[in-house]
């Protein structure tokens, strides 16, 4: 039973991850654990009626110990001795520092002082599963007012395109002249390195370089942590979101929110799969699910969610729309990286021109799209996936290195402000008042 208890506890960060990307239902991570439970209890009957009875306790130890280092394997990863992608040497010492663990427990301990550990292992696990959830609901709220510069009067899209390359804003630009408006175009500075740690920081949260997720709806870092339930819009702004990867819809005071979650393998599937990216020659990135039909859908119900947002029918305010364009994978069945990135680059286009000429028919010259992007392309995560490495990675390194664009175009040229970077696009505050 300890040992199957430890093992739901180590499959945590799965667990809250599903439930913060949303790319799970409730109703199929617990169906996921039940099985996991059943499992695990069903694997260990035999181990205890088979072996003689010092052997399947010495087993019994060793599995417990590993199970524990497995429970508390984000906050050992979380050390300086290790990279935030565990290579193969790294995986390898972790299962030896786990054997000589369970080594020393299995031969040292009494049977008193196991019975101890064990309940201290138990306790000391629910206590670092659970204090995260209990810490971020002692955070002061944040308070978000519209993007800096915006006047809450007119009505701003800004346009989130996940993975836009700096000199890629060019083309996106270009696309917006074409539709009628009349674009700037700058490089700025990205904060950070993926979309769980940028995200955070545009809203106004703290600088997390190595973001993960610690509770459904807050990320956690050594530096600090982002609670999107402890967002707070203002109403009078008028605040519209279309999102996806992130829990935007757990803020409060949005005019409207939808939030949609990644194309994903089965819960029972995810889950098993999760186990495994512990073991040398596995990434984290051989659990995400890539079929190109699945993403293609995917992005057209966020593209067509963003289209249709109320505040096309409303009378202003902000529109923050984040599209997984042009975020790899493409929906061309042998491309390698590079077609599929300049085919989901077109699309983006697309949209942008889409955007700019929809706002200023319904909104006239008070109308003003912002193009921003979190992270450029990231070809040393892509080129590790199966597709990839099959249909090749000929992608030429970018002369930008951790920059995106920042595009603006408008009827009202007066406001040339351009931030230095990509953090507090909001307006934010941790107490309630005027800007």
């Amino acid at each position: 039973m300890i040992v199957a208890l430890l093992m739901l506890l180590s499959r945590a960060d799965w667990v809250l991850s599903s439930l913060y990307h949303g790319d799970q239902s409730p109703g199929g991570i617990c169906l996921a654990v039940v099985a996991l439970f059943g499992v695990v209890l069903l694997a260990l009957v035999p181990l205890a009626l088979l072996l003689p009875a010092w052997l399947a306790e010495a087993a019994l130890r060793v599995l417990t110990v590993a199970a524990a280092v497995y429970v508390f394997q984000p906050a050992i990863r979380a050390l300086p001795l290790f990279p935030v992608e565990l290579g193969a040497v790294h995986k390898i010492g972790l299962a030896l520092g786990t054997l000589l663990l369970a080594w020393l427990a299995a031969a040292k301990l009494s049977s008193a002082h196991w019975r101890r550990m064990q309940a201290a292992l138990v306790v000391g696990g629910l206590l670092f599963v659970t204090f995260p959830m209990l810490a971020v609901r002692a955070m002061d709220p944040v308070y978000v007012r519209v993007p800096t510069g915006t006047s809450a009067q007119g009505a701003t899209v800004v346009l989130l395109l996940d993975e836009l390359n700096a000199e890629a804003g060019e083309q996106i630009a270009a696309a917006i002249t074409q539709a009628g408006g009349a674009p700037r175009t700058h490089r700025i500075r990205t904060v950070g390195a993926s979309t769980i740690t940028v995200i955070p920081e545009m809203f106004g949260g703290p600088h997390v370089p190595q973001a993960r997720v610690c509770t459904p709806t807050a990320v956690c870092d050594r530096t600090g942590t982002f609670d999107f339930s402890r967002l707070r819009f203002d109403p009078s702004d008028g605040v519209h979101i279309v999102g996806f990867h992130h829990p935007y819809c757990a803020a409060s005071g949005q005019a409207s929110c939808a939030r949609f979650a990644p194309p994903s393998r089965p819960p029972v599937s995810s889950l098993l799969c999760s186990f495994g990216r512990l073991l040398p020659g596995r990434k984290a990135s051989d659990c995400d699910w890539f079929a190109a039909d699945d993403w293609k859908a995917f992005r057209e119900r966020v593209r067509d969610a963003a289209m249709q947002s109320p505040f096309w029918q409303s009378g202003g305010g902000t529109l923050y729309a984040h599209l997984p364009f042009p975020h790899p994978p493409g929906h061309l069945p042998s491309a390698g990286l590079a077609a599929d990135y300049a085919d989901n680059l077109q699309l983006a286009g697309q949209i942008a021109a889409q955007m700019w000429r929809q706002g200023h028919e319904r909104f006239g010259a008070g109308f003003r799209l912002i193009v921003i992007s979190d992270h450029p392309l990231r070809p040393t995560v892509w080129c590790k996936h199966a597709k990839y490495r099959e249909t090749g990675c000929d992608v030429q390194p970018t002369a930008y290195e951790g920059q995106v664009p920042y595009i603006v175009s408008s009827g009202d040229d007066s406001d040339k402000t351009v931030p230095a970077d990509n953090a507090h696009l909001f307006e934010s505050t941790s107490s309630r008042g005027s800007r």
